[in-house]
């Protein structure tokens, strides 16, 4: 077994022991519930952004003079500096006036603070010692949501900080699409922002080739998304009609994909790996849309011979950047300014969402990927964090800034904007089978070189094989943390 899983199972059973002995618990804000993919209202109204003068912050008549509002698990909420600390562009400056003016006007310090070890590991041992890491912490759905269940951080929908002020569906202060998608145990548990400082997050995308798909007969793929012609059937074909050799010498030169989206792609078929369904978590990828979904995934990867098995991903990125694959599977952190390999290509490359599957109706925007901002449930100052968190908020989340940083060149044209606002963004969905290390291992790489993905992505198994090999696996696991 895992560290992660060892330590789960340990730290439940301490946590059911410790409970009404521990001060850090979540103050009656318990989750009592599973949630299916959330529903957010995002038009309901948020609470009034205007600062009364007469208060020290919004909400709020508590002194903050002297408060170190701390933050830990992510710097990319402050602003970035070269090696002689200067910084790194006229954005980064402002940004670094903007919080500078915010800590004199309410009196405070803004402080990152380092972290260094296994978040769940750190976090779960701070929550039996009731000690605050810091006022707001970083971290990965796999992480806050086990530390929900033990009652390690609190809730944003109800309980304590909804009462003291925070609304997660204030557009002004939030991104309401991912942070809607930490939800889990019928509560929302990780605020995500975008602005010009900090990039919106995305699930995967296409970023495409334009002159190898037009030479395979496909030349506008931004109307076939809008006419939704943009399907599995078609990326399959300009694929196959891609993956070339191009000097005779019986080796293949170019390619139709090069690196993918990690398994991600089943989502575009309105699945999951896992999810809720009558109350009980379950493995919901043997459902006959499921199955076609693995079978795309077969054929991209293994089936139809379009993908280089023979490199790493890394090195398959590489030749899409160097003009040799028709696509590559992306996200926004993957072209996220020139220091990224996916931003800098010999061609202006395009971009589209994944292709709509047989199943779906919508595009969908999957990653396994997904982080939020969490609060201790034993952290004692929360009448003063609170306060200063609605109005770092404003800084670091600008709902009408965040598509800025689309213009800075990771969008060539003002059709590749339009696929990013109208199709990818929007429509970010969060792959669940990431909701603890140890169903993440048993739905894509148990580090022996199985696990669903990979049996059905890179070692030749049929959907129906690799489901019966790994079924009861990834079943055991989802029993282990949400079926108790």
């Amino acid at each position: 077994m895992k560290k992660h899983s060892r330590l789960l199972a340990l730290l439940l059973t301490l946590v059911m022991v410790t409970a009404m002995f521990t001060a850090c618990t979540n103050n009656g804000d318990d989750p009592d519930s599973t949630t299916p993919a959330p529903q957010s209202d995002t038009t309901a109204p948020g609470p009034d952004v205007t600062t009364d003068p007469n208060q020290t912050t919004q909400g709020t008549t508590v002194d903050l003079t002297g408060y170190e509002f701390t933050i830990t698990g992510t710097n990319d909420v402050f602003p970035e500096t070269d090696e002689n600390g200067v910084y790194i562009n006229a954005t980064e400056q402002q940004l670094a006036d903007e919080l500078a003016d915010l800590e004199e006007r309410l009196g405070i310090t803004i402080t990152y603070q380092d972290f260094s070890g296994d978040k769940l590991e750190v976090l779960t041992t701070a929550m039996l010692a009731n000690t605050k890491v810091a006022d707001i912490i970083w971290a990965h759905v796999e992480v806050l949501w086990p530390l929900a269940k033990m009652g390690g951080i609190l809730p944003y929908d109800e309980g304590t900080l909804a009462d003291l002020g925070v609304n997660w569906q204030d557009e002004t202060r939030w991104f309401v699409p991912t942070t809607e998608w930490t939800s889990m145990f019928g509560n929302v548990w990780g605020l995500n922002v975008a602005s010009e400082y900090v990039a919106v997050k995305t699930g995967y995308f296409v970023q495409t080739n334009k002159e190898i798909c037009a030479a395979a007969g496909y030349p506008d793929l931004y109307q076939m998304v809008r006419d939704k012609e943009w399907t599995w059937e078609v990326y399959r074909d300009i694929a196959k009609k891609s993956t070339k050799d191009l000097d005779g010498d019986g080796i293949y030169d170019q390619w139709g994909t090069s690196a993918t989206a990690w398994g991600n792609e089943v989502m575009s078929n309105g699945v999951q790996y896992v999810d809720e369904v009558d109350g009980k978590w379950t493995v919901s990828i043997d459902s006959q849309e499921g199955i076609r979904a693995l079978q795309f995934l077969y054929d991209i990867n293994f089936g139809d011979a379009t993908h280089n098995l023979t490199v790493s991903n890394s090195d398959n990125r590489q030749l899409f950047c160097d003009g040799y694959a028709a696509f590559n599977m992306s996200d926004m952190g993957r072209i996220n300014g020139p220091t990224q390999q996916c931003f800098n290509t010999n061609h202006p490359y395009g971009i589209v969402p994944i292709p709509l599957g047989p199943d779906a109706t919508e595009y969908a925007s999957g990653h396994n990927d997904l982080d939020g901002w969490a609060i201790q449930a034993c952290n004692k100052d929360l009448e003063k964090v609170v306060p200063i968190l609605n109005e770092w908020a404003l800084i670091v989340n600008d709902t009408n800034a965040y598509l800025d940083v689309l213009n800075d060149g990771r969008c060539h044209t003002e059709e590749d904007k339009e696929m990013m606002i109208e199709y990818i963004i929007p429509n970010f969905a969060l792959n669940y089978a990431t909701a603890t290390p140890d169903i993440w291992s048993a739905v894509d790489d148990n580090d022996e070189g199985g696990g669903l993905i990979n049996d059905v992505s890179y070692n030749g198994m049929t959907p129906q094989q690799a489901i019966e090999t790994n079924k009861n696996v990834i079943q055991a696991v989802l029993d282990s943390f949400f079926n108790k």
